[in-house]
Formats: C-alpha cells, structure tokens, sequence
C-alpha cells in the first residue's frame, strides 16, 4: 500500500484522507440508520387504540419507550395535544396547533439522520477530479522525463505513467463507494419521511374525526 502511495504522488494523501473520512461517515450513519428502522404501522396503531381510549398519558410513554423519528415526531404532537386538551382548546384548533407543531419538528429530525451525508457526495465528486488531477500530473512527468532522455524507453515514462495510473484507480476507488452510499443513505431518510408524514396525517385526521374528551385525557 505504501509503494502506491509513494508512486502515486503527493495527490494521493489528499485521497487517502478522503476515503477515511468516508469510511467515517459511511459507518456512522450506517449505525445510525439501521438503529432508526423500526415498524412504525406497529407504533402508530397502539396510539390509536391508547387514544381512543382516552390515555393519552401511556400514548405519550410509549412515544419515550420506542426509539426512530416516527417516534419522536409523534412524541411531540402527543404532548402538544395534551396540553391543548388541558386548555380546552376546540377540536379544529387543536388539530391545527397539533399539525403545525409536529411539522415543525419534523426537520429536525430527519436532519439528524442526514447529518454528514452531504461530505459522501463532495468526497464522490472530488476524489475523481483529484484522480484526473494526478493523471495530468503524471503524463507531464512522462514526456518531461521522455524530453530529457531524448529517446523513447519504457523505463524512462514508467514512473509518470505509474503515478497517473495510480491516481486515476484511487480517485474511483474512493468516489465509487462513496456515491454509491449517498444514494442509499438518501433513500433511507426518504423512507422515514415518508412514515413521519403518513403519521403525522393520520394523527391529525384522528384528531378531526374523534377526538378525545379533556377530561380522559390525565
């Protein structure tokens, strides 16, 4: 690993901090991601059945006990409702403030789980740029060192052509991976966006159609 590092020339330092940095991100969210994914129809259907009894209290712990972003939009919404509940607030309006508040937090959420994502796609961009860089590189060495010999020999372009060789694999060794995850990262976050805007439409269209009683929801 060394000699190519040693043969690729100074451009390859540059990407070996840009594949380690992926590397990061990708492991990062990875962990972060998969602990994210849980059944969320499960969830969603528990609540219902907790608010329509009126418990909005073991609706609300249950949100705390469960962990992913549905989860927690829905935390947010629930204790909202409560609280407007307590105020005595008319059914529409409550609806209204309910949506208004879980729509607010819900970019935060789904934030958290992009954090970082955007570094994959510069690192996919670049790190073949950086590639056609020591590319470029080399072949000026080859035909400055076939210049200087004033003779065509192998030997003399091995190490410009090396150096550009190696560069070129580097750059899509590292931006490969590293668009490859993007989009796959990118894809989970839309799935829960999906979940939490289905959730949240389901929450307020309970709210507008049923409602729960102020005084059972203690």
């Amino acid at each position: 690993m060394m000699k190519y590092m040693i043969e690729g020339g100074m451009l390859m330092w540059p990407m070996l901090l840009e594949s380690i940095i992926g590397l990061a991100v990708i492991i990062d969210r990875w962990t972060v991601l998969k602990k994210a994914a849980t059944d969320t129809s499960v969830l969603r259907t528990l609540i219902r059945q907790l608010l329509i009894e009126g418990k909005v209290e073991d609706a609300i712990r249950l949100c705390e006990e469960t962990r992913g972003p549905v989860a927690a939009v829905l935390l947010v919404g629930l204790e909202r409702y409560q609280e407007m509940l307590r105020l005595g607030r008319p059914r529409d309006e409550i609806a209204e403030s309910v949506s208004r508040c879980m729509g607010d937090y819900a970019p935060h959420v789904l934030s958290a789980l992009s954090r970082r994502v955007s570094l994959l796609l510069m690192i996919g961009s670049t790190a073949p740029l950086l590639g056609m860089t020591g590319t470029v590189t080399g072949m000026i060495k080859a035909f400055n060192a076939m210049a200087g010999a004033g003779a065509l020999s192998g030997s003399v372009v091995a190490a410009g052509i090396a150096e550009a060789l190696i560069t070129t694999a580097m750059g899509l060794l590292i931006a490969v991976p590293a668009v490859f995850a993007y989009n796959m990262f990118n894809s989970r976050v839309e799935d829960h966006t999906a979940r939490i805007e289905e959730a949240v439409t389901e929450f307020v269209d309970f709210i507008h159609l049923r409602g729960v009683p102020s005084q059972n929801a203690a």
